[in-house]
């Protein structure tokens, strides 16, 4: 080696040694990363997670023992207010149909009769109902215990039967059968009726009046009247049936069998309209058009009533 090439590479070695020896002290003196202080670990927390975001509870822990050093966390309980209870509804009656027609005035409380009597008195009526023919038929089997019993005769046993179903008659002094076809004009007949209405608790008065012609307002039929119909010369049947309501309009009704175009049935008609004489059966039983179906009341009526 030459000496000029010594000399170049003694000075390299020394340029690199202090290179290296400048790095080493810039190496020493550089500062060291320092833990965040608590105020900037809450600000960072305040930054990324808002407190209003923070989730609360109905129950708050104090800190742990670990964490304060102290015993085992408490719980402080936040009331809740609870559901107010709403009151059941309280129990309201029914009303029976005729609770329902002393409101609304189809039934009138008129006559001898209690209150509890009619109301007892139409609901027992309604029980006979029979609106078509062979119901009519197997109602006057019921009422007459007779195997072949017609709805066509069955008018003074059906009477008899609503008064005793609603306990105005007592049924171990009679049965509804013993009606059956009965004439206040004969003897042994007069003794039948006398046995269900005493002269001691009935009256007993005849109108010699067409039933079309009678003045209704001044003598009206009362709940619980017992009616006999004479037929007269113009007629062709007799006739018995029981009132069993009165309305506010001074109309009277009563279940009863009479003859339509399909057959005898037993339904409630509207014997009479004060108002209005073209109006209910006993106008259609002296009507000469509607003779084929049956006509009567040409020789008057007679009543028995409870005394009061």
């Amino acid at each position: 080696m030459r000496p000029s090439d010594i000399r170049y590479l003694s000075f390299g070695l020394g340029i690199g040694a202090l290179i290296a020896s400048l790095f080493f002290i810039g190496f020493l003196f550089v500062p060291q990363p320092t833990a965040p202080s608590g105020s900037l670990i809450a600000g960072i927390k305040s930054t990324l997670i808002p407190a209003t975001a923070l989730p609360t509870g109905t129950n708050t822990a104090s800190p742990t023992a670990t964490e304060a050093g102290t015993s085992a966390p408490t719980f402080t309980s936040t009331p809740t207010a609870l559901p107010t209870s709403t009151p059941l509804p309280s129990a309201t009656a029914t009303l029976s149909t005729a609770q329902v027609m002393i409101g609304t005035g189809e039934i009138v409380p008129a006559g001898p009769l209690t209150l509890e009597q009619q109301i007892k008195l139409y609901e027992a009526s309604l029980f006979f109902i029979a609106p078509t023919y062979e119901q009519s038929k197997q109602m006057s089997v019921l009422i007459n215990h007779v195997r072949f019993s017609d709805p066509s005769n069955t008018c003074g046993p059906l009477a008899i039967a609503i008064l005793q179903k609603a306990g105005i008659l007592s049924e171990s002094t009679l049965e509804a059968h013993d009606f059956f076809l009965i004439n206040p004009d004969l003897g042994k007949d007069q003794i039948t009726i006398k046995t269900a209405f005493p002269k001691e608790l009935y009256t007993n008065t005849r109108y010699k009046v067409k039933i079309n012609q009678f003045d209704w307002r001044a003598n009206p039929l009362l709940p619980g009247d017992f009616v006999y119909i004479y037929s007269g010369t113009e007629g062709n049947f007799e006739h018995m049936l029981v009132v069993n309501r009165v309305d506010s309009q001074g109309r009277v009704y009563s279940v009863t069998n009479y003859n339509t175009e399909q057959g005898f049935i037993i339904d409630e008609v509207m014997l009479y309209d004060p108002s209005d004489p073209t109006l209910g059966m006993f106008a259609q039983w002296t009507a000469k058009p509607r003779a084929k179906l049956g006509s009567t009341g040409f020789a008057g009526f007679e009543v028995w009533r409870l005394i009061q």
